[in-house]
């Protein structure tokens, strides 16, 4: 059974709607540097959000980060990762997933055997989290 938890937006520090999960890009990162991870709610993608990534003289803005593939880059929007459900996300995002509260859950996923997809980003993630804790 699958450890219950909560996660915080990445952005007002507050529990993410378990319906409402969105992952935002470097993009993001770069403009609001204070994120803790990069799982964030709907409502503050809205809020946050910007209209353009570019000058009023054409090219992008200075560090601007490119939207994902196949992306038209012109707004916040436009910088969405992906959407999905919280274990899904967290999954396969762990160190943000760490961040915002879902160690519980990432450990008891852990405990399991995993997808060879899924094990690769998990357990450097854990380990990497473990030593910053100082847990041997």
């Amino acid at each position: 059974m699958p450890t219950a938890f909560r996660i915080t937006c990445c952005l007002y520090r507050k529990e993410i709607p378990l319906a409402r999960d969105v992952v935002l890009d470097g993009e993001w990162q770069r403009r609001y540097p204070k994120m803790r991870g990069i799982l964030a709610c709907e409502r503050c993608v809205i809020d946050y959000g910007w209209n353009c990534c570019t000058k009023t003289v054409g090219g992008f803005v200075d560090g601007h980060i490119a939207a994902p593939q196949d992306q038209v880059d012109i707004d916040s929007w436009s910088h969405l990762l992906e959407r999905g459900t919280y274990r899904a996300l967290v999954a396969l995002h762990p160190r943000s997933g760490l961040l915002q509260g879902a160690e519980p859950y990432l450990r008891s996923l852990a405990s399991r055997k995993l997808s060879e997809p899924l094990a690769p980003r998990l357990r450097p993630a854990l380990d990497e989290w473990d030593a910053a804790q100082g847990i041997v």
